[in-house]
């Protein structure tokens, strides 16, 4: 294999979403690492998203080791739970992968046929398949359309230039307008292939512990989803225990809140753990009247909240994973996380 100086090569192509990571080691991965020093460049993530919730990601981008040592493997952070790899290769050829999960999120060792020489340059393409992040809420008011969102998180250990993630819908897919925020944040640019509708975003630099997370609120026409594949566990023999912990929940849920209940009917159904204090079931149940997500300002002035109580509120909910609060311009829009 060629490795080409740090002059060379021109645009790498990436694909990852709700949420990837990248790092580099000069030995076996090491998922805790802070730094691999590796340069990733010209990086591009496309994610191309079909009706039952299966995302094909791929990543291509151009890498420089900038270690004082030569590097005989590589990782990849994706912030899902699970993942398949489908194909990998270094400037064309072949390469071995291992996966390894790590919390919440998943490590995708890329391990060279020959180790990388410091300063040395390369190209990676990466894909593969995961049902993380992807999720389909329910049906709309209506009952005509079914409400999908796609939560995608870059979480960078290593400093990447030049950042382009873009996201193909499924065929039939729109927008979800009723969300405050159905595209965050917002695209550079979008167009669609005739049949399919694709949005993407450009980033010029992300440094080491930067974050960013690209969120598409959309609708798929209930007669073209085939609900027979959304929830298989009856067959599974987890399935009593699980309808029994449910149930469980349930009750302890319908005695002590009894009225945030019945006002979330009509409404998209989240799953919680840990006690929710009322006020906190108020904002979650306005978020989930908004289609997922309003201003902060709407929930202080819609609740007749103080800021500061609102801001607590928030505070205590964000620390539990149930909304997430992302800048938008002048203001914070919350969003809530559904597992």
């Amino acid at each position: 294999m060629v490795y080409m100086s740090v002059t060379a090569k021109s645009t790498l192509f990436v694909a990852a979403i709700l949420i990837l990571g990248l790092i580099a080691s000069a030995s076996p991965i090491d998922a805790q690492a802070d730094s691999q020093n590796i340069l990733m460049t010209n990086m591009r993530i496309h994610a191309e998203l079909v009706p039952d919730c299966n995302t094909t990601i791929v990543l291509e981008t151009e890498f420089t080791n900038e270690a004082s040592t030569e590097i005989s493997s590589f990782g990849i952070r994706v912030d899902v739970r699970g993942l398949y790899v489908n194909e990998a290769t270094i400037d064309g050829l072949f390469t071995e992968t291992t996966v390894q999960t790590v919390d919440n999120y998943v490590v995708v060792s890329i391990i060279p046929n020959t180790s990388i020489p410091i300063g040395a340059q390369g190209n990676l393409f990466l894909n593969f398949t995961t049902r993380c992040l992807q999720e389909m809420i329910g049906l709309n008011s209506d009952g005509s359309m079914y409400d999908s969102h796609l939560i995608y998180y870059i979480r960078s250990l290593n400093q990447i230039q030049n950042l382009t993630f873009s996201a193909a819908l499924p065929q039939h897919a729109v927008i979800d307008l009723d969300a405050a925020a159905p595209l965050y944040p917002s695209p550079t640019r979008n167009h669609t292939d005739g049949s399919r509708s694709v949005y993407l975003w450009y980033t010029d630099v992300l440094l080491p512990g930067q974050e960013i997370v690209y969120i598409i609120k959309y609708q798929m026409p209930a007669a073209l989803i085939d609900t027979s594949d959304i929830i298989p566990v009856t067959s599974s023999p987890l399935f009593v225990a699980f309808v029994s912990a449910v149930l469980a929940g349930f009750a302890v849920l319908f005695i002590e809140r009894l009225p945030g209940w019945i006002r979330g009917l009509n409404s998209r159904e989240l799953i919680v753990s840990g006690k929710i204090s009322s006020q906190e079931q108020e904002i979650l149940d306005l978020l989930n009247v908004r289609g997922g997500s309003c201003p902060q300002r709407e929930i202080y002035e819609h609740l007749d909240m103080s800021q500061s109580m609102a801001s607590m509120m928030l505070t205590s909910l964000e620390g539990r994973g149930l909304i997430k609060r992302l800048r938008s311009g002048r203001e914070n829009i919350v969003h809530i996380m559904e597992d």
